[in-house]
C-alpha cells in the first residue's frame, strides 16, 4: 500500500506532542514522563520541531531516531516547510547562514547545523507527512481544511519537495497578473530591513499583502501548516516581522465533529495579566487552557508556546518558573501530560473561569 502525505493509521493508543521549537530540555523531560506513565504507545509529533529555541539540531536528531525506530510519526509544520522551501525566516539562523546575524540578538545562544548535518535534516523532513487520519481522530499542524486535505491525499509520501515546487509555480504563474509577482519582489527588496523593525514599520505594502492573500488561496500546504488567514486592514508586528494576514479560528466553522488535534497557535496555559500582551489570546477567548474548542468542541490546540522560552532566557527566568509549556495528549484518554510532570484531564463546555493556576 502506497503511503501518502495524508497518512492513514489504524486505531491505537497515541501520545501526540505539541510544537517543540528547539527546546530539547522540555522535550527530554516530557519524553521521560511519557516513558513512566504511557510507555509503549506511538508518539506523534505535530510539527514545528525547529526554530527559535536553542537546540533545533538536537531535537531533530532525537525525533528522527524515534521515527527511524518505528516509535514515532512526525508531521510537517510551517517551520519545516520553510526550511524545505529555502525560505529563511525569523528564528531559522541555526540552519540558514543568512539569518544567523539577525537572529542572534533574539535567540542566541543556539546550536547551528553543520554543512554535513544540513542535507540529512532536509532529507528527514522530505520524508514526513502533512496530516494523519485515524478512526475517530484527525491530526494536522494548523488547520484541517477539507479542500487542502483532498489535494494531498494522493500525493505519495516523499514527494513533498515536488509538491512545494508545484504550489510555488502555481502561485508565481497566478501572480504574474497585474505584475503582482514583480511588485511583490520589489517591495520585499526595498523594505526588507523595516519589515523586521518593530519601531519603524514600512508603509502599507499592497503587493506583499495581495501576494500573501493569493498564496493562502492557492497553496494547500500553506493552509494545512499555517492555518486559515484573512487580510488585516492594519498590519501588525508578530514573530519579529510585520504581517498583513491574521489567523482566524477556523475551528468555529469546521462542520466535522470528529476530534482534531492541532499545534501552531501559541496557546497559553496561564493567561497574561494584559490581554494585549499575547496577540493570539483572542483566538482562545473564553476557552479554558485545558478545554476543547470549536463549533462542536471538536478541536484541541496542543501548542502551549514552549517556543517562547527564549523571551524568558533573556530575562533570566529559571526554567522551573516558565509560564510556557510543552504538552502531549494521551489518546484515547484525552488527558494532558506536561514537561513539568503535571497530568490534567481535558474538558468540553469549559469557561474561562475554569482556568487552572499556572507555574508562574
Amino acid at each position: 500500500m502506497t503511503p501518502y502525505l495524508l497518512q492513514e493509521l489504524d486505531e491505537q493508543p497515541l501520545a501526540i506532542i505539541g510544537d517543540v521549537h528547539g527546546e530539547i530540555l522540555a522535550l527530554d523531560q516530557l519524553l521521560d514522563h511519557l516513558e513512566h506513565q504511557a510507555s509503549g504507545r506511538l508518539l506523534v509529533f505535530i510539527g514545528d520541531l525547529c526554530d527559535r529555541g536553542p537546540s533545533s539540531v538536537s531535537v531533530i536528531q532525537k525525533v528522527r531516531d524515534l521515527v527511524d525506530q518505528g516509535r514515532a510519526i512526525c508531521l510537517l509544520g510551517n517551520h519545516e516547510i520553510n526550511l524545505l522551501a529555502n525560505d529563511a525566516k525569523d528564528g531559522s539562523g541555526w540552519f540558514f547562514d543568512i539569518r544567523e546575524a539577525s537572529d542572534t540578538p533574539f535567540y542566541a545562544p543556539f546550536e547551528r547545523a553543520t554543512a554535513r548535518e544540513r542535507p540529512a535534516i532536509r532529507d528527514f523532513f522530505s520524508r514526513l507527512p502533512l496530516a494523519i487520519r485515524m478512526p475517530g481522530l484527525r491530526i494536522v499542524h494548523a488547520a484541517w481544511d477539507t479542500a487542502a486535505i483532498e489535494a494531498i491525499a494522493q500525493v505519495p509520501l516523499g514527494h513533498i519537495l515536488e509538491f512545494i515546487h508545484e504550489c510555488s509555480q502555481r502561485l508565481e504563474n497566478a501572480a504574474h497578473k497585474d505584475d503582482l509577482h514583480a511588485r511583490y519582489l520589489a517591495e520585499r527588496e526595498r523594505w526588507h530591513t523595516r519589515l523586521e523593525d518593530p519601531d519603524h514599520p514600512p508603509p502599507y505594502l499592497d503587493a506583499v499583502a495581495d501576494h500573501e492573500v493569493l498564496e493562502q488561496a492557492l497553496s494547500p500546504i500553506k493552509r494545512l501548516t499555517s492555518g486559515i488567514e484573512a487580510l488585516c486592514p492594519q498590519p501588525f508586528f508578530s514573530g519579529n516581522r510585520w504581517r498583513y494576514l491574521d489567523r482566524v479560528p477556523w475551528w468555529n466553522d469546521d462542520a466535522d465533529p470528529t476530534p482534531v488535534l492541532i499545534g501552531h497557535y501559541w496557546r497559553l496555559f496561564t493567561r497574561p495579566e494584559n490581554s494585549q500582551a499575547w496577540r493570539y489570546s483572542r483566538l482562545f477567548e473564553g476557552v479554558a487552557p485545558t478545554a476543547w474548542h470549536g463549533r462542536h468542541e471538536q478541536a484541541f490546540c496542543l501548542d502551549y508556546s514552549v517556543g517562547a522560552r527564549w523571551r524568558e532566557r533573556k530575562q533570566h527566568v529559571p526554567v522551573d518558573q516558565s509560564r510556557f509549556r510543552l504538552a502531549a495528549m494521551l489518546w484515547p484518554e484525552r488527558s494532558l501530560i506536561f514537561d513539568n510532570g503535571d497530568v490534567l484531564p481535558t474538558h468540553v463546555k469549559a469557561s474561562a473561569n475554569a482556568l487552572q493556576p499556572g507555574p508562574g
